[in-house]
């Protein structure tokens, strides 16, 4: 622990405070008195939960400086479902990870293995995430289908983007008639940092396009003390990696195009940027939607999964949905950018400034 600077530490430990005293309120009705808190140098377990007349509850040195800031909450709510069993039900006999420690992760939506080594716990983590053979292979259908989408030819490229779509589509629908337990995951994206209506447009794009929900909650990133928010999506493992996809795809697609058009019109500075960007997106918006209203004519209607939506608003039980305003500077270059997010096709493969590539789905 010498190698972290103390200041630092004293900051990991403020944000944790503000962590468990929200999910204090959300998980459990604010039920349970602040322990005290504690970083550990501990390698081999991730956090403990100590109650009596300790009431301390430890998280990992290594998790905090290794891994993202999720995983620190993941282990947090779990020691806190420790505690709850412990002083608000006084349960004490039970096995650690007994059935009253369950059904609260369980009723909460809180890993329960969350646990022990970080190592094996990630192992466990990652097999949740892993796409099955058959879904593997939808992605690889998607994925071609997007190749085909960079054609110069313009219906090719929108034909090739409905068909992925419609693909996905067809998938997400067949999921609905299987009454197996199905895998549902949620994970962060992008960076930490202030939302704005350009990004709020994007999440909205993901959720009622992409089969996935998604909300803007609170980020910390631990390496530069800073808190923000960050785009976190709920969905099964394959809807999420194609979510992502599209999410990083639009962020890039949109600067690259308002360079273009800076370039056509001869512009300097960056005034008109996010009214562009609006536009774009809006447009972007309105060419799926209609495409759903073609849907309706051929039977395939994506009306939600509800078992995602139990699955979202146990992690998110006292949500408060907020919208964002936004007033556009010039009405030419917001006209422009919906005229391109009209014709905007989702393709696999553009590089951001610096080439830095985007991630393939493969």
């Amino acid at each position: 622990m010498e190698n972290v600077n103390n200041l630092l530490k004293s900051a990991w430990i403020r944000q944790l405070k503000e962590e468990w005293k929200s999910a204090n309120y959300y998980y459990f009705n604010s039920s349970m008195y602040l322990p005290n808190l504690e970083i550990s140098d501990s390698e081999g377990t991730l956090g403990t939960w100590r109650g009596s007349c300790h009431r301390k509850l430890s998280i990992s040195i290594n998790l905090i400086k290794n891994y993202r800031w999720e995983h620190v909450q993941d282990v947090l709510y779990h020691e806190m479902a420790h505690q709850y069993v412990d002083e608000v039900l006084g349960i004490r006999d039970d096995l650690p990870h007994g059935e009253a420690f369950k059904r609260i992760c369980r009723e909460n939506g809180i890993d329960p293995a969350a646990t022990g080594d970080v190592q094996s716990w990630l192992a466990q983590r990652k097999n949740r995430t892993t796409l099955c053979p058959e879904n593997h292979k939808l992605l690889e259908k998607v994925h071609k289908l997007l190749a085909l989408a960079e054609s110069p030819n313009e219906h090719e490229a929108q034909n090739a983007m409905a068909k992925a779509h419609e693909l996905l589509l067809r998938h997400n629908l067949s999921l609905l008639d299987v009454h197996t337990k199905w895998n549902y995951i949620h994970k962060q994206v992008g960076e930490v940092e202030r939302t704005n209506p350009i990004k709020s447009i994007i999440s909205a794009i993901l959720c009622k396009f992409f089969f996935v929900e998604a909300i803007w909650t609170y980020g910390y990133d631990q390496q530069r003390n800073r808190s923000g928010r960050i785009l976190e999506i709920y969905g099964t493992p394959e809807n999420v990696e194609m979510a992502e996809y599209v999410y990083d795809y639009l962020q890039n697609i949109s600067e690259l195009l308002w360079e273009e058009h800076k370039r056509q019109k001869r512009l300097t500075g960056n005034r008109h940027r996010r009214t562009f960007i609006y536009g774009l997106l809006n447009g972007f918006y309105h060419k799926l939607d209609n495409r759903i209203s073609e849907n309706l004519t051929g039977h395939l209607v994506w009306k939600g999964d509800p078992r995602l939506k139990d699955f979202f608003h146990r992690r998110n039980p006292k949500l408060v949905r907020s919208s964002s305003r936004y007033s556009r500077s010039c009405q030419d270059t917001y006209n422009s950018g919906i005229s391109q997010g009209k014709n905007l096709v989702i393709h696999k493969g553009i590089n951001e400034k610096g080439n830095r590539e985007v991630k393939l789905l493969t």
